[in-house]
């Protein structure tokens, strides 16, 4: 929210990462961040989520919007329209792992993952501490034969400043004491874990589940 930042919100866990995939096609011969200067690149909508991690994984480059050929703001489908037809030569996708966009592109395009290097990487989650950084396993999109490093941003859990702190807590209490319940019904809470769970956390913890962690030796 531009200009009206929330303000009343503590963090409780992060589930999983949602991953900067950023695909470029073949022909651009785009390999690495550096590469895509003076590119046609597709940065994600305009203030979407998106389009901040492209400008954030950029700027550890040296990059600046001005340095590309072109910049669009538009949305993921769209985007994958214009790789397929030669309009881009890269663009920006925020994401979780195996997105059917992304399926789709590696399916009917000659396209490939661009990694982002390991020392820009650190300097990224350094300057914006919510990044972590992960890697995307080989062949998990067709033609991919060696995994990817790439940032990321962690799906979480917040609650509002107010709510009681011992109703945050019992709830925090509650989920990690049925963990493999929560793991059973639902494929995305595989990726919740005790020990990752403040990994990535952009928000101070709620008292709640700071007491929580605290109990548990965890609090960071």
């Amino acid at each position: 929210f531009k200009g009206k930042p929330v303000k009343n919100m503590g963090g409780v866990f992060t589930i999983y990462p949602e991953l900067v995939h950023i695909v470029a096609t073949q022909a651009s011969g785009v390999k690495s961040i550096k590469d895509l200067r003076g590119k046609r690149v597709v940065l994600g909508p305009e203030g979407s989520g998106t389009e901040q991690n492209a400008l954030q994984a950029l700027s550890v480059y040296g990059i600046k919007e001005s340095d590309l050929a072109k910049a669009e703001h538009i949305e993921a489908g769209t985007a994958a329209d214009e790789l397929k037809d030669g309009r881009v030569d890269a663009a920006f996708f925020t994401t979780g792992l195996g997105s059917a966009v992304i399926v789709d592109l590696f399916g009917s395009s000659k396209v490939v993952l661009v990694p982002i290097d390991h020392v820009p990487g650190e300097v990224l989650r350094k300057e914006y501490p919510f990044y972590t950084l992960e890697k995307i396993p080989a062949n998990t999109y067709r033609g991919q034969d060696h995994e990817v490093l790439t940032p990321a941003v962690m799906a979480m859990m917040v609650a509002r400043k107010d709510l009681p702190a011992d109703l945050v807590y019992r709830f925090t209490k509650a989920i990690f004491d049925n963990l493999t319940e929560f793991q059973s019904a639902h494929a995305a809470a595989k990726s919740l874990t005790l020990q990752r769970a403040q990994n990535g956390m952009p928000v101070p913890l709620h008292p709640g589940a700071e007491r929580f962690y605290r109990e548990k030796g965890m609090v960071r």
